[in-house]
C-alpha cells in the first residue's frame, strides 16, 4: 500500500493518529499517551479535521497514472505536495498537456513548477 502524502502539515501522520485517538478518548488521555500538552493535542486534531483526502492522478500521456492519496486543505496544496514529493518524476514533464487531477479539478504541471520556484503564488 502506498503511503499517504500530508501536504502542508509538518507532522501529518502524527496529527492523523491524534485525530483518530480523539474519536474514542478524551484530550487528557491522548495527551498522556503522546506525551504532549492538551493544547497541542487540540491543535493537531483541528488541523486534521480541516483537511480533505484527494486521490490524485497524472493525465497527459494516454491513460491516467495514479499518484496516490494526498491530505491537504485545498486541491492546489495537494497537487503542490504531490509535485514536491515526486519532484524527480515531474521535473521532466515539459509539455502543457500534463496535468494533475482529482477527477473534478485539474492543474498543469508547468503551473506547479512556477509555484514551486516562486514565480507564482499558491
Amino acid at each position: 500500500m502506498q503511503a499517504v502524502i500530508y501536504a502542508g502539515l509538518r507532522i501529518g501522520a502524527r496529527d492523523q493518529l491524534i485525530h483518530d485517538a480523539l474519536i474514542y478518548k478524551r484530550v487528557i488521555e491522548v495527551a498522556r499517551e503522546f506525551q504532549l500538552s492538551p493544547g497541542t493535542i487540540r491543535a493537531a486534531g483541528k488541523r486534521i479535521s480541516n483537511t480533505s483526502v484527494f486521490e490524485l492522478s497524472l493525465l497527459g500521456g494516454g491513460n491516467p497514472m495514479p499518484i496516490g492519496k494526498v491530505v491537504a486543505d485545498s486541491f492546489r496544496k495537494a497537487a503542490l505536495g504531490a509535485y514536491r514529493n515526486y519532484h524527480g518524476t515531474f521535473r521532466n514533464l515539459e509539455l502543457p498537456c500534463w496535468v494533475i487531477t482529482d477527477g473534478t479539478e485539474k492543474i498543469e504541471v508547468l503551473e506547479l513548477r512556477r509555484i514551486d520556484t516562486g514565480e507564482e503564488s499558491l
